[in-house]
């Protein structure tokens, strides 16, 4: 069986995203990312304002947007998202939260 190139390095590079993906989100078009950084990252590619509490800290990112989050003190953070029906999950500390393009709120009903 031949493959093409770049075939091999789509396949290749798809691999590797799919394992790095370490973390699974309840939240639709959310995705968790292992890093070796100390802060927590989030990035928000989408058109929607996102508001995230986190232990307290609301963090507004505007679309097309991101934030460094200093861990100081944690190793796991609780991520509460406004307008969604799954509204938090847990990352760790060391990790990247990428919010794509395609997001959109999950509004529950009488909010």
């Amino acid at each position: 069986m031949y493959l093409r190139p770049g075939l091999a390095l789509f396949l290749c590079l798809f691999s590797l995203l799919t394992i790095a993906n370490e973390y699974s989100s309840p939240i639709g078009n959310i995705s968790v990312f292992s890093t070796e950084d100390d802060n927590l990252a989030i990035e928000n590619f989408s058109n929607e304002v996102v508001i995230i509490n986190i232990h307290g800290n609301v963090i507004e990112l505007p679309p097309t947007s991101g934030a460094q989050v200093n861990c100081a003190g944690y190793q796991q953070l609780e991520l509460i998202f406004e307008h969604n029906v799954h509204d938090f999950f847990q990352v760790s500390c060391h990790s990247r939260v990428v919010i794509s393009a395609t997001f959109t709120h999950q509004y529950v009903e009488g909010k």
